[in-house]
């Protein structure tokens, strides 16, 4: 999740850079839109034809996910946010 914003003016060019503060509510939709996107593969039909190293990227990939409230606790998600799993290709 990028916390990164730009300011650009009606020609495209750069006026301000800097970060913005991320709210829990705002990490956990984005979260929960996540793990949404990987529920698919865990149909049967789509889990038998993935190979053991796949499926060990997705469960920890959807862990890191889950993990993340716990892993970085605060009054906001920033630290969540800047180090917010990523996801592989196939995904």
């Amino acid at each position: 999740m990028n916390r990164k914003t730009t300011v650009t003016n009606h020609l495209g060019e750069v006026i301000s850079t800097g970060t913005i503060d991320i709210s829990w509510e705002e990490a956990r939709v984005h979260r929960n839109h996540c793990l949404t996107k990987t529920d698919l593969w865990y149909l049967k039909d789509r889990w038998d034809e993935l190979s053991s190293v796949k499926k060990g990227q997705l469960n920890s990939y959807r862990k890191a996910l889950r993990d993340l409230p716990q892993d970085y606790p605060g009054e906001n998600a920033n630290d969540a946010c800047d180090n917010w799993p990523q996801p592989e290709d196939w995904f």
